[in-house]
């Protein structure tokens, strides 16, 4: 699981992540979202970054952008 993470925390940044990923037109089911929401998570706290709604919008938009889905 992700540390120091709650299940609030997962839930408000899997919505963060929903948005960004409609703003690009970008569908996937749940199961994915679930997936990229505990990848963008994963990589936030190694950068030593918080779960923050700015900080996960951040880290989705970049990996959004890179990752191209």
């Amino acid at each position: 699981m992700i540390p120091y993470a709650t299940s609030n925390d997962i839930a408000r940044c899997k919505r963060v992540i929903e948005r960004q990923l409609r703003k690009h037109s970008i569908v996937v089911d749940s199961k994915e979202l679930d997936k990229l929401t505990i990848e963008i998570m994963d990589l936030a706290y190694a950068k030593g970054g918080s779960y923050s709604d700015k900080t996960i919008e951040q880290f989705a938009k970049v990996y959004i952008a890179n990752f191209r889905l």
